[in-house]
């Protein structure tokens, strides 16, 4: 069978996986989420990007944005966003969004992804994806994400945001 275009680049990038790499990368990422909340341990993590295009003038300006995303269940499911930079050398305090207290919280499908308005986290709400292929974080790619996969992790999280966070 011919190996498609997308099958090429994953295989360039490490694999659907992310490889050893990645596996390097969500070590790091656990690591960082745990040394930042108390009883890290207990919640499930993967590494989430939000790209916003604006025009300026007759060129197109992309700003990327990193989250560490740990989420759990419960009697009031809970989502902690911490942004981050792409190298993750750069690390804010995390931000606990309880679903109770969320004024919104919504699976986007037309894009995948997911969006959270809830008060600590400003105004306007905090829209996100998981990541889910090293290649679009890898080097030389001109992208400015976590060169992290989360591919296996993604089912899971849709399916818990889907089911028992979104209001």
């Amino acid at each position: 069978m011919a190996m498609g275009l997308f099958d090429k680049v994953m295989k360039v990038a490490g694999g659907l996986s992310g490889g050893a790499k990645s596996d390097g990368k969500k070590e790091e990422i656990r690591n960082i989420f745990d040394s930042k909340v108390k009883d890290g341990g207990s919640y499930s993590v993967l590494a989430g990007m939000n790209m916003v295009t604006t025009k300026k003038l007759m060129k197109e300006v992309r700003t990327y944005y990193n989250y560490i995303i740990g989420y759990k269940d419960g009697d009031d499911p809970e989502i902690i966003l911490i942004s981050t930079s792409n190298d993750l050398a750069s690390v804010d305090e995390p931000v606990l969004c309880k679903k109770s207290e969320c004024k919104k919280a919504e699976y986007l499908q037309d894009t995948g992804s997911f969006s959270i308005s809830h008060p600590m986290l400003g105004d306007g709400p905090v829209d996100f994806g998981v990541i889910s292929s090293a290649a679009w974080g890898a080097p030389g790619s001109g992208a400015l994400i976590i060169p992290v996969s989360y591919l296996d992790e993604y089912g899971p999280f849709t399916e818990f945001f889907q089911s028992r966070f979104v209001k």
